[in-house]
């Protein structure tokens, strides 16, 4: 079941980060895993613009995902009428389970019908080729590469809204 995090589970989605994204480390640019472990801790600092979701079991916080709303995503990355989805985490022993897919579709729900988005977007490194699959199954597409960071290639993924197109 996925909730809404509280200011209680930061410091949980943020451990939870680095355990999800501690097998990329080896592959990064000298330093890059420090400054990604930067990144994909900073909870508190990110849910100022963007809502967390995450998933339990057993009351363990095994999956996460942070949901930004249109407008509020990183102006370099993301268009301003695109929501956007951010930091999606599933820890390494839950994997396999629907997890990483029901945290994106509550995110792409979010978009579509509490946020009225056009789109919603998402970035993705070259060795999340897992994630990209998954993506992919939910009606991503490729729209363009990023500027690489930490000595990786990074890419865009949007998903058109079209439901929410007004006819006249």
């Amino acid at each position: 079941m996925i909730e809404i995090a509280t200011s209680e589970d930061f410091d949980a989605i943020a451990a939870l980060n680095v355990s999800a994204y501690a097998e990329f480390a080896p592959k990064l640019a000298p330093g890059g895993w420090e400054v990604m472990q930067k990144n994909l801790q900073n909870i508190a600092e990110r849910s100022r613009v963007a809502q967390f979701m995450v998933c339990r079991t057993g009351g363990d916080l095994v999956g996460s995902v942070g949901y930004c709303p249109a407008g509020n995503g990183d102006p370099s990355i993301f268009r301003p009428d695109m929501a956007a989805v951010l930091l999606l985490a599933v820890h390494p022993h839950h994997r396999g389970k629907g997890l990483a897919k029901a945290l994106t579709a509550a995110c792409i729900v979010k978009a579509r019908e509490d946020d009225g988005a056009a789109s919603i977007g998402l970035f993705s490194s070259e060795l999340m080729t897992a994630a990209q699959r998954l993506y992919r199954g939910l009606g991503f597409e490729f729209e363009s590469e990023l500027p690489m960071r930490l000595g990786l290639r990074y890419f865009r993924f949007v998903l058109p809204l079209t439901s929410n197109i007004r006819r006249t």
